[in-house]
């Protein structure tokens, strides 16, 4: 018997399990940074970590969500319009980090603190509403496109600014 402070394990369907491996990379990407903003990392290397998770998965991971899931749903489906919005606060982070318009510990923190939201909600719930909303072929046409196609991705950041060690 489950207590109230037990939490059962989010049952996937196995087509969409590789997007929730990438999300693990992404909590663990937010913690990260977490980490450094405790530790007084350098701002200037948080940046360049920022960069790097971008380039080597995260924006493809966005273009995966939204060209294999979002197609699903109607252009008017609230959930669809959710992760769309979500997407665009988190690439407008990204592109003032980018940009150096504003390299702060406060925008380093909204990113990681948005990012980690962002996952729970699209494990939570959109997840489980797109498995009711999506049909076995097209939950099968993403698995296949997923293992076919996308790579999973990689952290070899270097150096480890979380640690605190230099």
């Amino acid at each position: 018997m489950e207590t109230a402070t037990e939490k059962k394990p989010i049952k996937r369907d196995p087509n969409l399990v590789p997007l929730s491996r990438e999300h693990h990379f992404g909590l663990l990407f937010a913690w990260k940074l977490k980490q450094g903003l405790a530790k007084n990392a350098s701002l200037q290397t948080m940046r360049d970590y920022v960069l790097y998770f971008w380039e080597t998965g995260l924006q493809e991971h966005f273009l995966a969500e939204e060209d294999l899931l979002l197609n699903i749903l109607p252009a008017t489906d609230a959930q669809r319009s959710k992760v769309l919005k979500d997407h665009e606060i988190v690439r407008n982070l990204i592109g003032r980090i980018e940009q150096k318009t504003e390299i702060s510990e406060t925008v380093i923190e909204k990113l990681q603190s948005f990012l980690t939201d962002h996952i729970r909600y699209e494990e939570r719930t959109f997840f489980p509403y797109l498995e009711q909303q999506a049909n076995a072929e097209q939950l099968a046409k993403i698995g296949k496109h997923l293992t076919e196609e996308h790579a999973e991705p990689e952290d070899n950041f270097l150096p480890e600014f979380w640690t605190g060690k230099k």
